[in-house]
């Protein structure tokens, strides 16, 4: 019986553990399916996703539009934008269009050699098309005009004080009376001149004139899409109230921080503390372009820049790429993206690195400026503008003479970062502490010794009979040819203002000279067209204070081009200087109706203590 029941047991025991095998391999079957399914479509996962967020997104833009299309329509323009960006991008990274552009840029290069006459001729009848444009468009203000006597002004002194690499030979030749022009050249074959002609008076060719001129029409044509396209200008619009909006939420921080402080209350005659307020947005501002810089977005923006400018003006990468990064921001943090490939520049490539960090305005100074009086609109416009205008600037005052190290193929824009995300955020919230509070600082002490020297100036004038004299009337007459060459022609006295503005840009930083900006806003002494020139011809770097910030990142990111760096940095000063008046220039030649912004109002519902 027991030996029965144990048979029993065993068989029963014994079908139990194959049901369990059996049951376990079709679990593991069913789940390697299962698996394989899921490794199948998991690279879809983050396609689907995107797609059903396109969907959503475009969904939800449609009922906005219906709902109320005026509140709307700076996000539908801003999405159709990016959507023409995208499909640019996605038919110039085709086979078939690089292809086909190759092909199409090797037979146009090969023809501009063999007639070298016809690019000229052509981007000659662009400039006199622009030219009889804004003749035409102008006729009716001729004061407008004037302006280009200043930007012909510009040019010429450019050329003139050009970079000499190749010292000339040929000046003890150079006689009329005994050699022909055909003698000469001649005489010069073989000789370290092949690229030194002699005409009347002496030109040298190193300058490439194709970039110049390129660059110098972009410029124009951009200028023109901005400033007097209505759809243009109505964009731009938008976008400077976007970005002040979103420069704005940094009070809430500050208010929190800091409180009545940040917020005071709107009593007359009560200033904020402008280290509390204004400033407190460059740390907000950048822990934003950190952000942007942690997921890439920055670097994609300017590595699709090399190819653009390398069509419409044919700058090197890095040249390209720096002058669009100033923009966002500014001559301490933009050299940081190429920083590579500093070593490697060639002295003309430095120098146009150098030029593009004096004439452009980081991203994080922009509310600081408009705090102190100075238009959004114009500055954004200016920025932008300063770009092409710096790179046509620094070719024309130092050509280049040497083969660029740097292939297109081979630059590459750093994505990698080993910090995560709240450690970006919180650090470089935190970098940005000292430079705040070295702005502070500098303020007081410029602020301080202007007073003290208007002071002395005063006093010299005052012993011998001469009410008036400062310190500031020195960069008053020193800058007034070329305010009044600029366009501010109303009066004498107008034009000595905006003189004595550039001067002080110029000599001691941007910052006080916008703050002087805004109080000859508030005490009426401008007219609209000054305000709009000055602010324009502000909106830079270009002053001696930024020499040495820019010798110590250089020199600090790449020790081998230190003194290559300090022997140019002056000239790249005055190069960067002319950028900013140049667009100036153009923006006085171009808006026909200049108004005063808004910003720069003065508030009139403030309470008046007794």
């Amino acid at each position: 019986m027991d030996k029965n029941e144990d048979a029993e047991s065993s068989k029963n025991g014994g079908v139990w553990n194959q049901t369990l095998m059996i049951t376990k391999g079709t679990f593991e079957n069913n789940a390697n399916i299962f698996q394989r399914i899921f490794q199948k479509i998991t690279p879809f996962f983050g396609l689907a996703a995107l797609l059903a967020f396109l969907l959503v997104y475009h969904g939800y833009l449609i009922a906005a539009g219906i709902h109320n299309y005026q509140k709307a329509a700076p996000l539908i323009y801003v999405t159709l934008f990016f959507w023409v960006c995208f499909i640019i991008n996605f038919l110039v990274g085709t086979e078939n269009f690089k292809r086909v552009y190759e092909d199409a840029a090797t037979k146009l290069d090969d023809f501009a050699k063999r007639r070298a006459f016809v690019p000229i001729t052509f981007k000659l009848a662009i400039a006199g098309g622009l030219l009889a444009y804004t003749i035409v468009e102008a006729i009716h203000q001729p004061t407008r005009l004037i302006g280009f006597g200043g930007y012909v002004f510009y040019l010429a002194f450019m050329v003139v004080f050009s970079n000499k690499p190749r010292k000339r030979k040929i000046s003890h030749i150079l006689s009329v009376e005994t050699f022909s022009i055909s003698q000469k050249l001649k005489e010069l074959e073989g000789r370290d001149q092949e690229k030194v002609v002699c005409l009347y008076p002496i030109i040298s060719v190193t300058i490439n004139w194709n970039i110049v001129t390129s660059a110098l029409i972009f410029h124009y044509c951009l200028a023109i899409i901005i400033l007097q396209w209505s759809t243009g200008r109505w964009f731009f619009e938008q976008l400077s109230k976007l970005i002040v909006g979103l420069l704005e939420y940094a009070q809430v921080g500050a208010k929190f921080v800091f409180g009545f402080i940040a917020g005071p209350p709107n009593i007359c005659d009560l200033a904020p503390v402008f280290i509390f307020t204004s400033l407190q947005t460059l740390i907000y501002f950048s822990a934003v372009v950190a952000l942007l810089f942690y997921f890439g977005i920055i670097q994609v923006a300017l590595k699709k820049s090399t190819w653009f400018m390398k069509v419409l003006i044919g700058t090197t990468p890095v040249e390209s790429v720096y002058s669009w990064a100033c923009t966002f921001l500014g001559q301490s943090e933009a050299p940081l993206v190429i920083r590579p490939y500093l070593e490697k520049l060639t002295d003309s490539e430095l120098f146009a690195v150098l030029t593009s960090g004096f004439s452009c305005t980081g991203g994080t100074v922009f509310a600081a400026y408009v705090a102190l009086g100075a238009c959004p609109e114009s500055i954004l416009t200016a920025s932008l503008l300063s770009a092409p205008m710096s790179l046509a600037c620094s070719k024309l005052m130092y050509p280049e003479e040497e083969e660029t190290r740097i292939k297109e193929d081979d630059f590459e824009l750093d994505h990698e970062n080993d910090k995560g995300f709240f450690d970006t955020l919180c650090s470089a919230g935190v970098a940005l502490v000292p430079t705040v509070f070295a702005i502070g600082a500098t303020l007081v002490v410029v602020m301080s010794l202007l007073a003290l020297l208007d002071e002395v100036f005063f006093y010299i004038g005052d012993l011998i009979g001469c009410d008036g004299w400062s310190f500031q009337m020195l960069f008053g007459y020193a800058f007034f040819p070329l305010a009044y060459m600029m366009g501010i022609t109303r009066n004498s006295e107008q034009t000595l203002l905006v003189a004595q503005l550039m001067g002080s840009k110029t000599a001691v930083n941007e910052f006080v000279a916008y703050d002087k900006l805004g109080q000859l806003q508030k005490d009426a002494k401008l007219d609209p067209k000054s305000v709009l020139v000055a602010t324009y011809a502000l909106c830079g770097f270009s002053n001696f204070g930024s020499m040495g910030i820019q010798m110590e990142v250089i020199g600090g990111l790449a020790p081998g081009k230190k003194t290559a760096a300090s022997k140019v940095m002056l000239r790249a000063l005055c190069a960067g200087a002319i950028a900013c008046f140049m667009n100036a220039t153009v923006a006085g030649i171009l808006i026909s109706n200049p108004v005063v912004c808004n910003s720069a109002s003065v508030n009139s519902t403030c309470f008046r203590i007794p």
